[in-house]
């Protein structure tokens, strides 16, 4: 008999683990438009650590995109398909893209995925991530706020985001393309 239970599960675990790895392969990065000073491009990430052992109380801030190393890690796999209804969601985490709050100077917080007010977002054509409930809020990248990381090479950059009125002259801050491996 559990000869019989192990062959089963011999059967199925291949199963199971293609499903994951084809799951993962079909997220994106969500990724700001212009590279400002990091050439291998900003991301949204969760902050304060790398991959899968990310704190996501910590929230999220824009980091050097990963892709350059050919995947792209928990930490910046968002699901595409949520995108288009307006959830950003990281699947690996079960958790959504959250606004503190709906007013400018937000933080970008991760929560439980529930639809609210603060977890609609709509990217626009024109490469804004907005708000759906306040389209004047874009999510923005700190123009003047950076830090090296620890590791990486070169170094990996990180910048806080925040909720800030869409502005044109801060296009280099506020543009969001949506990115696939």
């Amino acid at each position: 008999m559990i000869n019989k239970k192990r062959l089963a599960l011999a059967a199925i675990l291949p199963l199971f683990f293609t499903a994951c790895q084809a799951s993962s392969d079909n997220l994106v990065e969500v990724m700001l438009v212009s590279t400002i000073d990091e050439s291998r491009g900003y991301c949204l990430d969760i902050a304060g650590g790398k991959g899968a052992r990310a704190p996501i109380d910590k929230g999220l801030q824009a980091h050097t995109c990963y892709n350059y190393t050919g995947e792209i890690l928990e930490d910046q796999g968002f699901v595409p398909e949520l995108i288009n209804q307006g959830q950003f969601k990281i699947s690996y985490f079960d958790v959504c893209m959250s606004a503190s709050s709906l007013t400018q100077g937000a933080s970008l917080d991760l929560a439980k995925c529930d639809q609210s007010q603060e977890q609609l977002f709509s990217l626009k054509s024109n490469g804004h991530l907005i708000v759906q409930k306040e389209p004047e809020l874009c999510v923005t990248v700190n123009g003047t706020k950076k830090k090296e990381g620890r590791g990486g090479s070169p170094v990996h950059v990180m910048r806080p985001l925040s909720l800030e009125l869409c502005n044109d002259a801060k296009a280099d801050y506020q543009k969001w393309s949506v990115k696939k491996l």
